[in-house]
């Protein structure tokens, strides 16, 4: 059965205070598959049920990995809201999570206390249910989502929808600016804009960060040294989007040990990584996908301070 009571996006903007329904009006709106349009409701998303939040994004495209730039309906972020994997095998790659617009609804009011902090906390991975009983949303992105057609309309609804605030605005545009002279900049053959690619076996190193401490992000040329021909070490890739962050101080968010691979959906070890506090990717090389991932961080691209 379908639910057919969606509301529009468009009556969603960021900092609204939404409040997440409860699991038995949730479950009313899900198929067989505990999914909405192709969307899973994962058992992780429970405990956030009753609770109050704020509207961190209007999602209406995104990249999916391996497909490229895809259209969703009806879907928002929640400020403070990821997922803490315990159903995934305990999964670390705290994705923001994905939100119908039917499993929230507009209120007024103050945001409830985060229930959870992405900081400090640990969860244990629960045995009852493995990811292949309760599809993890990333993996179902393709099914969730249709073909993006060229469209200038779209691509305005999107920078209305989710940056309508102006100092975000501006500040979008000058990303757009930078990343369009990045491309011209490479197409011309200038080498201070080539790809970031390097040429050697890529090389590890293992710092043992933990969460709370502040590290420096390399420069670009550091890092260039460290990734193979495809612009990767040990298989993860460094994005245009993370430059911006070179040479910046963040603080160690948390540690990283295990990730479900977007592609395949198998639960894979990654040694020596770990997510910076408040350091996203924007998607400005990626379409400007709007889904506000945290960027994953090899330890050989920071130093401690």
């Amino acid at each position: 059965m379908k639910y057919r009571g969606h509301r529009s996006l468009i009556d969603l903007r960021p900092g609204d205070v939404v409040e997440v329904r409860s699991e038995s009006e949730i479950a009313k709106t899900l198929d067989r598959n505990n999914c909405l349009d192709g969307l899973p409701f994962m058992p992780e998303m429970r405990k956030y049920c009753g609770g109050r939040f704020k509207v961190l994004n209007c999602v209406n495209r995104m990249f999916v990995e391996g497909v490229g730039n895809r259209r969703i309906k009806d879907v928002v972020n929640l400020k403070g809201v990821i997922c803490t994997g315990e159903f995934h095998g305990g999964c670390k790659r705290s994705c923001v999570l994905l939100w119908k617009t039917a499993w929230i609804k507009k209120v007024q009011g103050e945001p409830t206390k985060e229930l959870v902090s992405p900081l400090n906390y640990s969860v244990p991975v629960c045995q009852g249910m493995q990811s292949s009983e309760s599809p993890c949303q990333l993996v179902k992105l393709e099914r969730a989502t249709s073909p993006l057609p060229i469209s200038l309309e779209d691509f305005i609804r999107q920078y209305v929808c989710q940056k309508f605030q102006s100092f975000k605005f501006v500040n979008r545009i000058c990303s757009f600016f930078l990343w369009l002279n990045f491309k011209v900049q490479r197409f011309l053959g200038r080498k201070e804009y080539a790809s970031l690619r390097g040429k050697l076996r890529t090389p590890s190193v293992s710092l043992n960060l933990q969460p709370g401490e502040i590290v420096e992000v390399k420069s670009k040329d550091e890092i260039l040294a460290t990734l193979d021909l495809r612009g990767r070490n040990r298989g993860l890739y460094f994005t245009a989007e993370m430059l911006k962050y070179c040479s910046g101080r963040y603080r160690v968010l948390k540690r990283v040990d295990k990730i479900i691979v977007e592609k395949t959906g198998m639960l894979r070890e990654i040694p020596n990584t770990v997510i910076l506090e408040d350091v996203f990717c924007n998607g400005s090389d990626h379409g400007y996908c709007p889904r506000s991932c945290y960027c994953l961080w090899r330890e050989i691209w920071l130093r401690r301070i």
